[in-house]
């Protein structure tokens, strides 16, 4: 078979596939390139996840500059070079993540903004132009994700059928193969396979007819626009009560009414074609809806400003606060432009703001980092633990910090979890123990740091301590040649506090898929094709305590021994954290390694 046939046959077969690959060439190499490295691996840590990060965003860009090119018709030497140069930008930009303090989802975000913006750039735009491209272009996003969706469920039945009738044995890896195609590799490229080819269509009384249209019509005049209304009344009323009994919103308002101006953003785009049409209630809405929403801002942003004066900015917060800003910025264009209101500001503003705030000291992670360090330091400072910036010995105690001591360990924590623990070394220079000398390692510097603060003795959770326990010495664990050696494992809970932690399944050769799951302080692994093994984390932190916790000379990882059916197995923990309330244990945190091997 030669090119020319090759060609003609792929074309036949995947007419779909072969228009996205011949339109998007570099994109549909970006899709795929994250899929086959996930079906090859099973793992993804923290720097695999930022390739994949770097990958997801290179996609968009990419796609973004093929729209342009397009739409502009551009030379080739252009569309290579804007490829390159986004594709070099990202990549820095995601290895340098924590030193820069990057957010990938608020940069995913933004970028995915500038795919419905790419094509439109230009001066002169008409509204109905950019309107009707992002109508078929999001529809295209939404038939590509639910067909995306519909494959994997049925091949994930077909699977399940053939284990059930026919005993066939296929393991859980093959629910993550699909899902990982079907939504990594089909949904894009079908995403791309129905990217609208005409930049300059208008909506005509033709286009208005068609189904999709008067679907989205309908939606908004009477679901939306109703509800938004009414949702509108609320505020205002709620408003009124604030002024009678003088008091302050609540701290949830933030949140409730950044859904509420996103979701009537969305309702004034879906809206445009049937402004004039849609009955007085769409009208209404389409000439006053920026007026309308200038109170509920006010609320937005007293409610905001309450809970970042009582806890710090986190980026939660920032966001919200970044929402508040978009909607006074469309007010104030909107007020100056009239009726001349250019749709392309609606997604264009959150896109750059977005984009702005995912990076550097003034984006949401960074100003969140120095916010929560300057609640730290006003803490610090009252107990007298801080005083011309350096780190100074406290009033003593087994709680230097009283009440405080949860708030303390909520900020360390998410200074830790941002890897901006860093930002308090200048509080340490000129200590002989300085916890962030070069010699140190990370858990050595987590652990003084704690010291210092007064957590690493007995940091009060208002109803038990906070253990926590760090390995940085080698054990020797002598194993049979069947033996498997799996790690590190990490379990975590979702926030700073206990809370229920997922399960987690992981391919083992040899052992087939092995589900390690946290029951109450019952940890288990078992085999997808059967057997089991158990191991108590109270053993462990029984343990923790007879080497003398807080003060532990012993570094070495807690073996527990464990009992099942059908596996033998060790547990080796390196690192274990979570609330002591004797005698219970509640984990936030376990890092460990399974020694595990069939029963005999």
């Amino acid at each position: 078979m030669d090119g020319r046939s090759f060609k003609s046959w792929w074309r036949r077969r995947l007419p779909d596939i072969s228009a996205a690959a011949s339109r998007f060439p570099l994109a549909v190499a970006i899709a795929a390139a994250p899929t086959l490295y996930k079906l090859a691996n099973d793992f993804v840590g923290d720097t695999e996840l930022r390739v994949l990060g770097a990958l997801a965003a290179s996609f968009l860009s990419v796609v973004s500059v093929d729209l342009y090119v397009e739409s502009r018709r551009r030379s080739l030497v252009t569309r290579i070079a804007l490829w390159l140069g986004g594709v070099l930008l990202i990549a820095l930009l995601f290895w340098l993540a924590w030193q820069i303090w990057l957010s990938p989802p608020l940069f995913l975000i933004g970028l995915l903004l500038l795919v419905g913006l790419a094509a439109h750039l230009g001066r002169g735009e008409s509204n109905s132009a950019f309107w009707l491209f992002n109508h078929r272009l999001w529809l295209g996003a939404l038939l590509a994700a639910v067909g995306a969706g519909l494959l994997g469920a049925g091949l994930s039945v077909i699977h399940a059928t053939l284990n059930l009738l026919f005993g066939l044995g296929l393991t859980s890896q093959w629910h993550d193969h699909i899902w990982t195609v079907s939504l990594g590799l089909v949904a894009p490229v079908s995403f791309l396979a129905f990217a609208p080819r005409s930049f300059t269509d208008t909506i005509t009384e033709r286009e208005e007819q068609d189904f999709t249209m008067r679907a989205a019509a309908a939606l908004v005049r009477f679901v939306l626009v109703p509800l938004l209304l009414v949702y509108t009344a609320i505020l205002y009323a709620y408003a009124v009560k604030i002024a009678l009994v003088w008091e302050l919103p609540k701290g949830t308002l933030g949140a409730m009414v950044v859904g509420y101006l996103l979701v009537g953003a969305a309702t004034l785009l879906l809206g445009y074609p049937s402004r004039e049409t849609g009955g007085p209630l769409v009208c209404l809405f389409w000439r006053y809806w920026v007026w309308l929403t200038a109170l509920p801002v006010v609320l937005l942003f007293i409610a905001v400003s309450r809970r970042i004066a009582d806890y710090g900015l986190t980026e939660e917060r920032y966001l919200i606060v970044l929402i508040g800003v978009w909607a006074v910025l469309l007010a104030a264009i909107r007020i100056v432009r009239g009726g001349d209101f250019d749709l392309r500001l609606l997604p264009g503003v959150l896109a750059l703001l977005l984009l702005a705030a995912s990076l550097g000291p003034g984006g949401a992670i960074g100003l969140s980092v120095m916010s929560q360090k300057a609640e730290l330091a006003s803490i610090l400072t009252a107990k007298n633990m801080l005083a011309d910036g350096k780190i100074v010995a406290g009033p003593g105690g087994e709680n230097p910090l009283g009440r405080d001591a949860a708030r303390v360990r909520g900020i360390e924590w998410y200074l830790n979890s941002h890897h901006a623990l860093g930002v308090l070394a200048p509080w340490f220079e000129g200590r002989p123990d300085n916890p962030f000398a070069e010699s140190k390692t990370p858990e050595q510097t987590v652990r003084e740091v704690l010291a210092a603060l007064g957590l690493s003795a007995a940091a009060e959770t208002g109803s038990g301590v906070y253990l926590t326990y760090y390995s940085d010495a080698p054990v020797v664990v002598a194993t049979t040649g069947a033996a498997h050696v799996i790690g590190p494992v990490v379990l975590q809970s979702p926030g700073a506090n206990p809370a229920p932690i997922p399960p987690q399944t992981i391919a083992v050769e040899g052992l087939g898929s092995l589900n390690i799951e946290l029951a109450d302080t019952t940890l288990t692994a078992r085999l997808e094709t059967g057997g089991w093994v158990e191991f108590d984390l109270q053993a462990a932190v029984k343990e923790v305590h007879n080497r003398g916790w807080p003060r532990i000379d012993d570094r070495r990882p807690v073996e527990v021994k464990g009992s099942g059916n059908g596996l033998d197995g060790t547990v080796l923990f390196e690192n274990l954290n979570g609330i002591y309330r004797k005698p219970s244990f509640e984990p936030s945190l376990l890092r460990f390694w399974l020694v595990l091997e069939r029963a005999e």
